[in-house]
């Protein structure tokens, strides 16, 4: 039977955004696995400069957190199958696997491959056939508690001259940069070390600025990857000016930390609320990822403040709801969920506020309330306070969390 109360109590507040749109607006536990892949000497690609080092600086921090550590250096198509097929022996005894892959990369029909350093790619048919598909790794990490995957692959296709001496289907493919989006499996994240369809560096040192961001910030303790993965978003962003922003699309159901601190005096705020919307720069056509944690007592209202100065909604059905083990609730929107945050052509271009309110009980039947609510909270977003409470007359103060991406 429906809720006649709380539909009424949501049109409340939908009808008082709409309304404000028009005012201007001023695990840690059993065994873990990693498997590291750098391919770097091609037979028939040139060499790659830092796949190695970056595999063996990962196998460095894995190992100290508790993973034991394969690592594949050039691998051929027979022993990259062969290191996937074995990681399915292991389910049942570990808990969290994860998988690096640096090296080159193409997309196919939408369908990401991993290059072998012996494949021999001549036409858009030989793909499948000189290389490993993702969707084979997917399935097989798809059954684990939870599952990493990490590609560092969006370089340029060394086969693109190959190539585009060929059909359209052939050019196509040559044409394609990058990794397409994929779609996560079960308790499963997969990162990639740039925006899909676009390509990624190497680095100007001896890692590339993913590999190296990465490595630090998984030995750093008591941090949830969630948030772990945003602070590597970071680096990455503020090493490469800009150029090179990684993206997570995520199905994790787990909280998960690479270490955590056995001390009593290690506490979790459970009332804390967590946002990361990311990345930063999209333009029409990609997708904006969410994800919020935020207490049980949140019934969290997400709204986006447009450069324009309106308000739009975005309904609670277009997130993945997951309880957490504090107790807290994880909303959350990516490229691989049921509904997505596509930017569209005549969306505003400029910096966009996209975030939530901890709607507080009885507020939604007090529509002077609402109002003044929402135009508190967009005056201190838009004055640059991303975070805080505002007052509401006789309720208590109201949380709200925000954070900005710009529409290029």
């Amino acid at each position: 039977m429906l809720n006649t109360d709380f539909l009424r109590k949501s049109l409340c507040w939908v009808v008082a955004i709409l309304c404000a749109a028009a005012l201007p607006l001023q695990a840690q536990a059993g065994g873990r696995f990693a498997l590291l892949i750098g391919n770097q000497t091609y037979e028939t690609a040139g060499v790659l400069s830092n796949p190695g080092n970056d595999t063996a600086l990962l196998a460095q921090s894995f190992g100290a957190m508790g993973f034991e550590v394969e690592v594949l250096i050039d691998a051929t198509q027979d022993t990259l199958g062969d290191a996937i097929d074995r990681l399915s022996e292991r389910y049942g005894t570990t808990d969290a696997v994860a998988v690096y892959y640096s090296g080159h990369g193409l997309q196919k029909d939408g369908r990401n491959f991993m290059v072998p350093v012996d494949a021999r790619i001549t036409s858009a048919a030989s793909i499948e056939r000189e290389t490993i598909s993702m969707d084979s790794l997917i399935e097989v990490l798809k059954p684990f508690p939870i599952s990493m995957i990490f590609l560092d692959a969006c370089r340029d296709n060394p086969f693109a001259a190959n190539l585009q001496a060929g059909n359209s289907v052939t050019k196509s493919v040559a044409q394609s940069r990058g990794l397409a989006v994929m779609r996560a499996e079960g308790d499963m994240l997969i990162t990639y070390a740039t925006l899909p369809n676009t390509t990624a560096s190497d680095g100007m040192g001896n890692n590339s600025p993913f590999a190296a961001a990465l490595a630090r910030h998984i030995r750093t303790p008591d941090t949830e990857i969630s948030v772990l993965m945003k602070r590597v978003t970071g680096d990455v962003v503020s090493e490469t000016n800009g150029v090179q922003r990684p993206q997570q699309i995520s199905q994790m159901q787990t909280e998960f930390y690479f270490k955590r601190t056995p001390s009593p005096d290690v506490t979790v705020d459970p009332l804390r609320t967590l946002l990361a919307v990311y990345p930063q720069q999209v333009t029409a056509g990609e997708e904006v990822s969410v994800v919020a944690d935020v207490p049980p007592s949140c019934t969290p209202f997400f709204t986006n403040f447009a450069p324009d100065g309106k308000l739009t909604p975005i309904p609670l059905k277009f997130f993945n709801s997951i309880p957490l083990s504090n107790g807290q609730i994880r909303y959350e929107i990516s490229p691989g969920s049921r509904f997505g945050l596509a930017i569209q052509e005549d969306d505003p271009h400029g910096t966009h506020k996209l975030g939530l309110l901890c709607e507080p009980t009885g507020v939604g039947n007090d529509q002077n309330a609402v109002r003044t609510v929402l135009a508190a909270v967009a005056e201190r977003v838009n004055a640059g306070e991303l975070t805080g409470f505002v007052s509401a007359g006789s309720y208590d103060p109201i949380e709200y969390s925000f954070e900005s991406f710009t529409v290029r």
